[in-house]
């Protein structure tokens, strides 16, 4: 039964106010300042302050319960949400915080390194320098190492939230009917790349010689270089070259990744439905209609409605168990421009760091960061997710990583349709790489 926070009449009941903007330009309006009487230059004296969010964020952070939460505790303090549509939308608020100016007191993002753009010109807040960890948030609080996600250095340029890994999401059924299950009812973790498209291959339903259902999506949409890290990091043990800095995808693992991949997708025993929508996938597999995703594994946690606890599994890609895979959280800025940083920081302490991300881990299966949450998570999967995190490594931290993660979904897309062989492919995405500026600072 999903939790009650997530139904749409709870949802629009809300007390926040969420502004949903036709273009990103409108954000970065001086009309739609974060501070209420913006002009008193009375910081200490903030009443409102602005967090920007993607809207799967708004729901799966369930961000209208920390609102709704904070302002009671607070009178006479009001939180904003806003949206916005992506991770290619910060350059539009970069541009208003080089001014000075800053429309948001708070802005989460999807995948936490992408913030590493912001710190060349000290466009976004080193939580070092404030007094957020002390108390309920003392970095000994937080669980792991998951602070490492959101630093750079002794830089600590943003704050985790939703702790996540890549792997294949799985849904025993399809297994069982397959025959595909052990002994002891388990899923085995395929020890090769062949050894998934194998399994993809028998799960794949044909009528007529037409595929009707895919044997399994990779994702393969906006996050598709997110997928290529973690398989790279998975079969290769590594996503740099011999100098430790570059990232690579030319290696002999992932190049016979590729090739399988292009033969899956030729077959249509791996699915391309996600080039025109990235949620295919998850809505697929979350409505109980596929049998593999290649994602964030918290899409276990979403399908166990649909599917049934007993049905949802993790599935170790190749490598993985040993090598890790691309692990991440979203990640908590807030820009320097910003004339509301003091109840800025009292939000994300008191209501985005509440016991609030039990739930969250619970129906989507996104970690809770502090110790405490975690610990009250109470989900089979929960410490299986977890060891995959810790041996799981973050997207490289440059400055043109949005860049690359454009232009390297764009290619990936190209080569798995024909367009160009794997040679150009690859040669083509270093090529793009080495160009890119790596420099975080």
């Amino acid at each position: 039964m999903l939790c009650p926070f997530n139904q749409e009449g709870c949802y629009r009941m809300k007390r926040t106010k969420i502004l949903a903007i036709a273009a990103i330009a409108s954000l970065t309006l001086s009309g739609c300042a974060a501070q209420e009487g913006a002009g008193d230059g009375d910081v200490a004296e903030s009443t409102n302050v602005t967090v920007a969010a993607q809207a799967w964020m708004i729901d799966k952070f369930n961000m209208s319960a920390m609102v709704d939460t904070f302002e009671a505790d607070n009178p006479g303090k009001t939180v904003t949400l806003v949206e916005y549509a992506d991770n290619q939308a910060l350059s539009n608020f970069a541009l208003q915080w080089s001014q000075g100016e800053s429309s948001q007191d708070i802005v989460v993002t999807d995948g936490a390194s992408v913030g590493v753009q912001f710190l060349a010109r000290d466009l976004i807040v080193d939580f070092n320098t404030t007094d957020f960890f002390s108390g309920s948030t003392a970095k000994d609080r937080f669980i792991g190492e998951t602070l490492a996600f959101t630093s750079l250095g002794d830089v600590q340029f943003s704050i985790p939230i939703g702790l996540e890994t890549y792997n294949i999401n799985a849904n025993k059924t399809f297994f069982a009917e397959a025959g595909l299950l052990n002994a002891d009812g388990t899923i085995p973790n395929p020890t090769d790349w062949n050894d998934v498209y194998d399994m993809a291959a028998a799960l794949t339903v044909r009528e007529g010689g037409a595929v009707t259902r895919p044997g399994m999506t990779i994702q393969w949409g906006p996050n598709a270089v997110s997928t290529m890290i973690a398989v790279q990091q998975a079969v290769s043990g590594t996503l740099y070259k011999s100098d430790g800095e570059t990232l690579t995808f030319d290696t002999p693992e992932m190049r016979e990744v590729f090739e399988i991949w292009k033969k899956g997708a030729d077959e249509g025993v791996f699915s391309i439905d996600t080039f025109a929508n990235k949620d295919a996938g998850r809505s697929n597999f979350n409505a109980g209609n596929l049998p593999m995703l290649l994602q964030s594994v918290s899409h276990v946690a979403e399908a166990t409605p649909t599917i049934g606890l007993e049905n949802g599994a993790v599935v170790a890609m190749p490598g993985s168990l040993e090598n890790g895979s691309y692990g991440f959280t979203a990640g908590i800025l807030v820009p320097t421009a910003s004339t509301n940083q003091a109840l800025a920081l009292q939000f994300i302490k008191d209501a985005m760091m509440s016991d609030l991300q039990v739930g969250v881990g619970d129906q989507w299966g996104k970690l809770p960061v502090l110790t405490e949450h975690f610990d009250a998570l109470d989900a089979p999967w929960r410490d299986t997710v977890y060891d995959l995190v810790k041996i799981s490594v973050a997207a490289p931290m440059y400055r043109d990583l949005a860049r690359i993660q454009v232009d390297g979904k764009q290619m990936l897309q190209e080569y798995l349709t024909g367009a160009m062989d794997l040679n150009t492919f690859v040669d083509g995405l270093e090529a793009m790489i080495d160009g890119a500026d790596k420099n975080p600072l």
